[in-house]
C-alpha cells in the first residue's frame, strides 16, 4: 500500500445499528390519526359504499342534457332554450319537414326541446325569396311589352305580414283552444310554433322556381308543395287532437289544412298571377 493513501480506522466508521420492536406502545391509543372513512352522510349509502361525484361531471351531465328550463316568462333565459340547438338538428328538423309520414308524428323530431331559431329563418328566408321570385316573374312576364317594368318593394312588407301572422296568430289560436279544452295533449305554445315554421320550409324551393313562366310547371309545384307540406301539417294537427272526439278532430284538422291551402294559393295568385305571354304561348318563356 502506497504511503500517500489514507489509512483508515475502522474504529471511526463502527455503525450502531438499533434494533426496532414490532410491538405498539401502550399509549399508542392517544395517538391522533386520520379517519379517511369519514365521509358525509350524503355520501354514503345504506350498504356503507361510498359515492364519489366530481362537481364537473355532474355539471358536464347538466350542460349535455336538454331539459327545459323553468325560468319566468318574461325572463331571457326561458326564450334561450328554444334557441340551442346546432345546425344538424335543424338540418334534420329542415328534411322531415318536407316527408309527411303515417305512422309518426313531426313533434317526435322536435323533441327534447322545440325550436324557435329554424323557424324564425326559415320564414325570413322565405319573405325575401318570394319577393325577389315574384319581382322576377313580373319581369319576365313584362319582356315584349311596351310598359317598363319596376321593382315594387310592397311585395316585401306583404309577404312578411302574411308570413308572420300566419305562422303566429294559427298556433295561437290553436294553443289557446287545447288550452281552453283542457287537453292532455303534450303539445305546447312553443311546439305548435316549431311546427307552423318548419311547415314552411318548402315554401322557399318552391317560390324559387316559381319564377319560371311556365304556368303548368308552377301549377304542379303548387299541388306538390300542398301534399308535402299540408301533409306534414295536417297529419301533426290530426296526432295533437287524438284526444279529443273524432268529429272534432277532423273538423279542425280540415280547418287548417284549409288555411295551408288557402295560404299556398294567395301566394299563387298575388306574387306569380298568370301573365299573358305564359297562357298564350306555354311552350317557350318569355
Amino acid at each position: 500500500m502506497s504511503d500517500k493513501e489514507p489509512i483508515l480506522n475502522s474504529a471511526e466508521f463502527d455503525l450502531d445499528f438499533q434494533d426496532f420492536s414490532n410491538s405498539i406502545p401502550d399509549d399508542a391509543a392517544t395517538i391522533p390519526t386520520s379517519q379517511f372513512s369519514n365521509f358525509q352522510p350524503s355520501l354514503v349509502t345504506e350498504e356503507g359504499e361510498t359515492k364519489l361525484t366530481l362537481e364537473s361531471d355532474v355539471l358536464l351531465e347538466e350542460e349535455n342534457s336538454p331539459t327545459t328550463t323553468t325560468s319566468a316568462f318574461w325572463s331571457f333565459q326561458f326564450y334561450q332554450q328554444f334557441f340551442n340547438v346546432d345546425d344538424q338538428m335543424v338540418l334534420e328538423r329542415l328534411m322531415f319537414a318536407c316527408m309527411p309520414t303515417l305512422n309518426s308524428s313531426y313533434l317526435d323530431k322536435l323533441k327534447p326541446v322545440p325550436d324557435l331559431y329554424g323557424p324564425l329563418w326559415v320564414c325570413i328566408t322565405l319573405i325575401f325569396s318570394t319577393a325577389i321570385s315574384g319581382n322576377m316573374a313580373d319581369f319576365f312576364s313584362s319582356l315584349g311589352k311596351d310598359t317598363d317594368w319596376e321593382y315594387d318593394f310592397k311585395k316585401v312588407s306583404i309577404a312578411g305580414t302574411v308570413v308572420f301572422s300566419y305562422v303566429t296568430v294559427v298556433p295561437a289560436l290553436l294553443s289557446g283552444f287545447l288550452w281552453w279544452r283542457k287537453s292532455n295533449t303534450s303539445a305546447k305554445l312553443a311546439d305548435i310554433l316549431s311546427l307552423y315554421g318548419y311547415s314552411m320550409s318548402l315554401f322557399v324551393p318552391v317560390s324559387l322556381l316559381l319564377c319560371i313562366n311556365y304556368e303548368w310547371l308552377r301549377w304542379v309545384l303548387i299541388v306538390a308543395l300542398v301534399l308535402t307540406s299540408g301533409g306534414v301539417l295536417s297529419l301533426t294537427v290530426w296526432k295533437i287532437l287524438e284526444e279529443e272526439p273524432k268529429q272534432l278532430s277532423l273538423i279542425l284538422t280540415g280547418l287548417l289544412f284549409s288555411l295551408h291551402l288557402a295560404l299556398i294559393l294567395l301566394f299563387k295568385v298575388y306574387f306569380f298571377a298568370a301573365s299573358e305571354n305564359s297562357t298564350d304561348n306555354s311552350t317557350s318563356p318569355t
